[in-house]
């Protein structure tokens, strides 16, 4: 539910940009943020000013995550996602950027509990669902 990521966003034209990302976050039930994930967003702008720009973007990113129990479970999962945008290009500082996102996320998945090769439960993790995303920005100078 909560994490820390980097981040390297390039806006190739004045619509469309990429990112990649890569962080630390925690499952819902459990604030321990060991749990790792990677992933790429696609953005593409439909309202673009000078000092400010609204997109949209899709958002696939994969999950490796230390489920909190005393077997030491660990599962993966693939999470795709649809996200709007906002962001804010500062007036004091000429290379940075404030920007906002909101959106849907949807992974799923079925594991099992295994203890001396033996099947002790099935269980089921779902991601949460809400993106919310605040970014600050440092531009690079063309």
């Amino acid at each position: 539910m909560l994490g820390l990521n980097a981040n390297a966003n390039m806006w190739i034209s004045k619509t469309t940009g990429f990112e990649v990302f890569g962080g630390v976050s925690s499952e819902l039930g459990n604030f321990n943020p060991n749990d790792f994930e990677a992933g790429f967003k696609y953005l593409n702008t439909f309202l673009f000013n000078r000092t400010d720009r609204t997109y949209f973007g899709l958002m696939g990113k994969w999950k490796w995550m230390d489920l909190a129990s005393e077997t030491k479970v660990k599962v993966n999962l693939p999470v795709v996602g649809l996200l709007i945008g906002k962001e804010w290009l500062s007036q004091r500082k000429p290379r940075g950027g404030f920007a906002v996102e909101l959106g849907y996320q949807y992974g799923s998945k079925n594991y099992e509990i295994m203890i001396d090769q033996v099947l002790v439960d099935k269980k089921s993790y779902d991601e949460f669902p809400l993106i919310l995303n605040l970014q600050y920005t440092f531009y690079k100078r063309n």
